[in-house]
């Protein structure tokens, strides 16, 4: 049987375009099998590396550009995608604590997006962040911590600061899990300052300054009172 002119260019014009890449394919099938670098992109949006990459992104250009609506198909396309997904990966990984905070601060110091995974610059912010965030949250994040310590260790929530394990308590300081808030305004939290070896404290130095943190005891007065009824009623 003979192919008519007609039906042969429709065969040729009749083909199935990627919304990605532009690339087109005669076969819907092969369409379908079909990954270019933007469709896997796009296909990882719900991936939470992508999602935290994906909200850094939109707050990265909203503070250099007037255009504030951004979608996840201009993220998947843009030059920093990976930069930024590879900073989501990074806070996903580290559990960092409000990372929205973090790319505000990093934002504010100018730093470089290729640098905003490395752990000495989120240390930097980490400080900064523990002697400004709402006491009240500090505290709730630091019972959730210690409750979680307490049931793999098997003993009472109220007792982890006195007979928990010192060195996985000092390697909670350091991540932000538990709040000086926590170590300075509770019996437990200061006897467990006061017990630990030099290189405990030396582990932990930079996140609870004494001094520092005395200073922002004094400028926090009201509150005080309330952190410290809180953390007695629970036994700390």
């Amino acid at each position: 049987m003979k192919i008519s002119k007609s039906m042969s260019k429709n065969t040729v014009t009749n083909k199935h375009q990627c919304e990605f890449c532009n690339s087109e394919f005669i076969r819907e099938s092969t369409l379908l099998k079909h990954i270019c670098e933007t469709k896997r992109r796009y296909n990882d949006r719900e991936k939470i590396g992508n999602r935290i990459g994906f909200s850094a992104w939109v707050q990265f250009y909203s503070k250099h550009s007037r255009k504030q609506k951004k979608d996840y198909m201009e993220f998947a396309k843009n030059a920093y995608y990976t930069a930024f997904v590879k900073f989501g990966n990074y806070c996903a990984e580290i559990h960092a604590l409000n990372p929205s905070r973090y790319v505000d601060w990093l934002l504010k110091n100018q730093i470089s997006v290729d640098t905003w995974n490395r752990d000495s610059i989120y240390n930097k912010f980490l400080i900064d962040y523990l002697k400004t965030e709402d006491p009240l949250d500090a505290i709730a994040r630091s019972i959730e911590t210690t409750v979680s310590l307490a049931e793999t260790e098997k003993i009472q929530t109220k007792d982890i600061l006195r007979y928990g394990n010192r060195n996985r308590i000092c390697f909670e300081i350091t991540k932000g899990k538990i709040s000086p808030w926590m170590l300075f305004q509770s019996e437990s939290g200061v006897k467990l300052i006061e017990s630990l070896d030099g290189t405990q404290q030396k582990m932990i130095l930079d996140y609870i300054n004494p001094e520092q943190w005395a200073i922002k005891f004094k400028r926090s007065k009201n509150i005080i009172p309330e952190v410290k009824e809180l953390l007695k009623s629970a036994g700390y």
